[in-house]
């Protein structure tokens, strides 16, 4: 009997043992595939990412170009215009009736549908620390962005449409236009467009600065999710 007794508690015990292993066995090789999930869910986002930033730094590129090259230029030349000695309020009443001024192009839309994804679903969490640093660093810039520019729009559209409230040019019609501007006062008009040139130049001024260093932000990234890439 007490052999038997042996024989059985030894059994016992070698089942436990091998229930235990099996159990390991099957934790291990679950935690294995989570790891694989989530590497291939990461390497999903990176690249989504990376498409993402790729179109925003083409787009940043391309306006900061055009208000470079484009509306600066032309609001500079009309500032040294103004700037000039000899520059009388009857010049500038010209300038504005040939002229005029012009909108603005401070607009950027971003592509944030993976962050907006990732934020929601948590998945932000598959990144290293640092990276997830970078991301909420650019979010921050984008939305600063936003609204420096938003509130520059603000101030100069209320200045610009003011301004042709007052003095349209009737472009279509150069009897009419010419007839209006006839009864212009230069001095009123002076006051206004030379105002509405200056806060022109800085909304275009601080949307090239902000969209700058959103750029470089959107660059630094890119760089690390590309060389998170190449490495694999």
């Amino acid at each position: 009997m007490e052999n038997k007794t042996g024989k059985y508690l030894k059994y016992a015990i070698g089942e436990i043992v091998l229930v235990v292993i099996g159990i390991m066995i099957a934790v291990q090789v679950n935690a294995l595939y989570t790891a694989l999930k989530k590497d291939e869910l990461k390497t999903t986002y990176t690249s989504s990412l990376i498409n993402d930033l790729t179109k925003d730094t083409i787009q940043l590129s391309t306006r900061i170009r055009i208000n470079e090259n484009r509306f600066l230029k032309h609001i500079d030349s009309l500032k040294s215009i103004i700037s000039e000695p000899t520059t009388t309020i009857d010049d500038i009443k010209m300038m504005g009736q040939n002229i005029g001024i012009s909108g603005l192009r401070t607009l950027n839309t971003y592509n944030n549908n993976t962050y907006n994804i990732l934020i929601s679903s948590g998945n932000i969490d598959l990144f290293e620390e640092h990276v997830i640093q970078q991301i909420m660093e650019l979010n921050r810039l984008q939305n600063t962005e936003i609204g420096v520019n938003e509130g520059n729009k603000r101030a100069y559209f209320s200045i610009y449409t003011n301004y042709l409230q007052k003095y349209n040019r009737f472009e279509e019609n150069e009897t009419i236009k010419n007839e209006i501007w006839k009864n212009v006062n230069a001095i009123e008009h002076a006051s206004i467009y030379v105002s509405a040139i200056n806060t022109q130049r800085h909304s275009v001024t601080r949307y090239i600065e902000v969209t700058k260093d959103v750029l470089e932000k959107t660059e630094e990234l890119l760089k690390t999710l590309k060389s998170r890439i190449d490495t694999k």
